[in-house]
């Protein structure tokens, strides 16, 4: 009886503070699972707030819709929540919802939601003068950027047409009975393409953003993929290539070079020189170029300048290498003209990256912002090697005979028009430096994921 009697006293004192013990770890157990709960809420709250930003690019909209989340999911909040615009802040009672930089990259939004939750104290006021306790969680959402490469091969002939996500109408057209030799790329329209009469076309593949018309007896070698879309114009953020343009829109070339006869070049002191039938042309800004007659013109390596319109006409040996031509859109409002014309022999190429030394631009050959009607006219020999880069105009080759030995011959323009036979490719373009983008674009999405 004296053990069981000790044994009774000994329960009789551990028993209360056994069942406050187990009441407390009760107590702190409910804390965890509130603060998971909570997790939960401003998680979903913050994911859901960050997709209402990508849809509507409204601060205050995607964090009050993200409050109103969190109360479906258990918090609370207001009828009349407050918004901080200096801070992108909305406060929701015992709800914050702010957007915020991303967590992983700065340049993103994200939405950060805080959800707390009130919890009166209950075994634990034993051992504290605290009457309840607050839980927070905090949830932080980015929106993440995911881009797809893209596919189809280079292009070597892009229309980029007009209005973008309008695939309607014709921005490339190809006709007569011409060779279209693409053999190392593709062609490619923003719009919809047409072949008319008895052509040669052979390309890597062909990308139509619209559909292609194919009239008359015209053999095509390679697949033709319509319906494709839009790409964009590649040379957009190439930032030496549009600072070039911008400061061609805006410089003043004093004096024209004017060739004639066989052969005479007045323009600036020191920047013309003939000796016979050779002309020698120094790189310069220069309000036009008009080369007309008989004769050589050699065209120093270096960037040229034009205010004004260009013309090559007559029978002209035209030898320009490592060279760079970029016009100014217009004169007095008038967009400006690139036109080679009657039986010249025209070589030209762009300088290499290793070979700007002079103010080129490695690649472009031919710029402008026009949106006048440039043409190689005529039943000319070209060897064009590099870029031509006319976003905004109509290009049109008309040369009997326009090649690109060297492998690098790229036309890119708002419309295009091939009435002769060309070889364009990009074998050897990375030598020179030219901008890679494939025929169809790579996507970009944003999706919302937890971060924090």
């Amino acid at each position: 009886m004296g053990r069981q009697a000790s044994i009774a006293i000994w329960m009789a004192v551990m028993l209360p503070g056994l069942i406050m013990g187990l009441s407390l770890g009760v107590e702190v157990t409910s804390w965890a699972a509130v603060q998971v709960s909570l997790q939960r809420a401003a998680d979903v709250a913050a994911i859901a707030g960050a997709i209402n930003y990508k849809a509507t690019t409204n601060k205050q909209t995607a964090a009050t819709f993200a409050a109103r989340i969190a109360q479906l999911n258990g918090g609370t909040g207001t009828a009349s929540p407050s918004w901080n615009a200096g801070t992108s802040t909305l406060t929701d009672n015992l709800i914050t919802a702010q957007v915020v930089t991303g967590w992983q990259t700065t340049s993103n939004t994200a939405l950060k939601v805080t959800v707390q939750k009130v919890i009166p104290a209950g075994v634990s006021k034993a051992f504290s003068s605290t009457a309840s306790y607050t839980v927070t969680a905090t949830g932080t959402a980015e929106l993440i950027s995911t881009t797809s490469a893209g596919s189809g091969g280079q292009p070597c002939v892009v229309a980029l047409a007009g209005n973008t996500g309008v695939t309607t109408g014709t921005n490339l057209t190809i006709s007569g009975t011409n060779t279209i030799d693409a053999t190392s790329c593709t062609i490619r329209s923003n719009t919809g393409m047409t072949i008319t009469g008895t052509n040669n076309v052979t390309a890597q593949a062909i990308y139509v953003g619209g559909t292609l018309t194919n009239t008359g007896s015209n053999s095509i070698t390679g697949t033709v993929y319509q319906n494709q879309g839009q790409i964009p114009d590649p040379y957009a953020s190439v930032t030496e290539v549009q600072t070039a343009l911008t400061t061609a829109n805006s410089a003043s070339g004093a004096t024209a070079i004017s060739c004639t006869g066989s052969l005479t070049c007045d323009g600036p002191s020191g920047k013309t020189s003939c000796t016979g039938s050779v002309c020698t042309i120094q790189p310069g800004t220069y309000a036009g170029l008009s080369v007309i007659g008989s004769g050589t013109v050699n065209f120093i390596p270096g960037r040229y300048t034009f205010t004004g319109n260009v013309l090559f006409d007559g029978l002209n040996t035209i030898v320009a290498s490592g060279v760079t031509f970029v016009m100014a859109a217009s004169t007095s409002g008038t967009p400006n003209t690139l036109q080679f014309n009657a039986n010249s022999n025209i070589t030209f190429s762009a300088a290499t990256t290793a070979g700007a030394i002079n103010g080129q631009i490695p690649g472009i050959l031919f710029a402008s912002t026009s949106t006048g009607a440039s043409v190689n006219n005529g039943s000319n020999t070209s060897t064009l090697t590099g870029v031509v880069y006319y976003p905004n105009g109509t290009w049109t080759d008309n040369g009997s005979n326009i090649s690109n030995t060297p492998g690098c011959y790229q036309l890119i323009a708002k419309t295009i028009t091939v009435t002769g036979s060309a070889n364009f490719g990009t074998t050897n373009c990375a030598v020179y430096g030219t901008t890679g983008f494939t025929s169809v674009s790579g996507t970009t999405t944003r999706s919302a994921q937890i971060v924090h």
